[in-house]
């Protein structure tokens, strides 16, 4: 999928997206950008997801609203209207056609949706069935996590974080100092029932009492995991497209970094991200990106960027990022009739149109604090 036209989704009165290596969405809570998201795994995944409906036994008694509603989550079944329009590479989508198809396609879309920490519960992932009325990719995403937990992940003494094999450790190094400071991620057994806890100096926590910004990346890490098998440098097979919604909840600026730094892993690799975010760390980081790119710049100048020591497994991901891939960015700008989602991929701070200079809104507070604070000065004098 190159680009996406749509009217009348939801919220969403229309949206113009093509797709960069790296597409960012920004813009207040409740303007449809986990709407739009999920209508890109849907496009992309409608067999597999159609399959896996079925396969934990819902049944939408071949209403098409109810599958809408199975999909998206209750109450959203009449974001689909007779107005709606959608258009994927210039192509006409036919919603009732695409989820009666009967072929079984591999899934092209990882999703780590915002409410991921959800997935966890005492430490464990929750199986699909557990959630009632959860949207479809927070149930899949959480299916993903017990399989990999299933498939081995900490058993045989190995910890879960720390581990080598799994991320460069430059990026384990990154995660530890500004996540979590020392300690060990393990599997811990207890009668038959497993799960994750955290060993700090020999303290072992249950997944409850960490705190909240470690139960939030928790899943977060796993689903990096599944997306980058042990010793393999390459991306997982059949996964072309990540999402992952509000990757800074609940961590530190310096912490959001140390993500940052997973994600331009993840465009090393091969895969298209698509972020939702209201942090304007992330958009800093992606203004100077391409700041840098334009600029010609050398991969020096992003160690300087992250705070990192030199090494060339680095340089190499470095100067891929500087050479070869795209980032754009989409805001979701709230009128009075709907959201209409704009291209302000340039980030100019010096742009006339205060939705570029102020990259959607992310960066007004504090413009305006500064403004207050320096006529609060004026009139002293």
């Amino acid at each position: 999928m190159k680009k996406l036209n749509l009217t009348n989704l939801g919220q969403i009165k229309k949206a113009d997206i093509e797709f960069g290596d790296l597409t960012l969405f920004i813009g207040p809570q409740a303007t449809g950008k986990s709407i739009l998201l999920q209508l890109i795994k849907l496009l992309l995944d409608s067999g597999d997801i159609v399959h896996t409906i079925k396969k934990n036994g819902y049944d939408w008694e071949g209403d098409i609203n109810n599958l809408i509603e199975l999909y998206f989550g209750d109450g959203m079944r009449n974001i689909w209207s007779k107005n709606t329009e959608i258009y994927s590479n210039d192509k006409s989508i036919d919603l009732e056609q695409l989820l009666n198809e009967n072929s079984r396609k591999k899934e092209q879309l990882f999703f780590m949706p915002a409410h991921r920490v959800l997935t966890l519960e005492n430490g464990w992932p929750r199986l699909f069935r557990s959630f009632n009325g959860a949207p479809y990719v927070v149930r899949n995403f959480s299916d993903h996590l017990l399989l990999l937990m299933q498939q081995g992940l900490g058993n045989k003494g190995s910890p879960i974080f720390p581990q080598k094999g799994r991320l460069k450790q430059e990026l384990r190094d990154v995660l530890d100092q500004s996540i979590f400071h020392g300690a060990q991620l393990e599997l811990n057994t207890t009668g038959m029932s497993k799960s994750i806890q955290m060993n700090m100096n020999g303290n072992r926590l249950s997944f409850m009492s960490w705190s909240a910004g470690q139960r939030e990346f928790m899943p977060l890490l796993l689903g990096l995991y599944w997306l980058m098998p042990i010793s393999k440098a390459s991306k997982k097979s059949d996964i072309d497209w990540v999402v992952i919604e509000e990757p800074e909840m609940g961590l530190h600026p310096q912490a959001i970094l140390s993500v940052i730094l997973m994600c331009l892993e993840l465009l090393h690799r091969g895969y298209r991200l698509l972020i939702s975010t209201h942090s304007p760390v992330l958009l800093e980081a992606v203004w100077a990106i391409r700041f840098l790119r334009e600029q010609k710049a050398d991969p020096k100048n992003l160690y300087q960027l992250f705070a990192l020591k030199p090494s060339a497994l680095t340089t190499k991901l470095f100067e891929d990022i500087l050479n070869h891939k795209t980032f754009l960015t989409y805001y979701f700008d709230q009128k009075e009739d709907g959201v209409y989602v704009r291209n302000i991929s340039s980030l100019d701070p010096f742009d006339p149109d205060p939705a570029i200079a102020n990259w959607g809104g992310l960066t007004s507070f504090s413009s305006q604090a500064s403004d207050v604070v320096s006529q609060a000065v004026q009139e002293k004098e």
